[in-house]
């Protein structure tokens, strides 16, 4: 069953507390990246190759991803784990 979670400022939230701000410059430009990842058994397929070609999308529009592939990793992590 889906338990509506979300990962915001560095932990685990309910999906009801989920907020954006008026200032958060995707909402106000309109620009953002996103990757897909499928997951098999709980586990992510291919992850390394996603979020190292999110990184790319960003940088290729001027946008800076303020996570390393190494952290990146451990918030995905964290949230299968907690939507398990």
């Amino acid at each position: 069953m889906n338990k509506g979670i979300c990962w915001m400022e560095g932990k685990i939230h309910p999906l009801s507390e989920a907020r954006v701000s008026v200032r958060d410059h995707g909402l106000l430009y309109g620009d953002g990246v996103f990757e897909g990842v499928r997951f098999y058994h709980g586990r992510p397929f291919m992850l390394g190759e996603h979020l190292a070609r999110l990184q790319d999308s960003a940088r290729a529009i001027g946008l800076d991803c303020p996570w390393q592939p190494e952290e990146l990793t451990n918030i995905v992590t964290e949230v299968v784990a907690a939507f398990s």
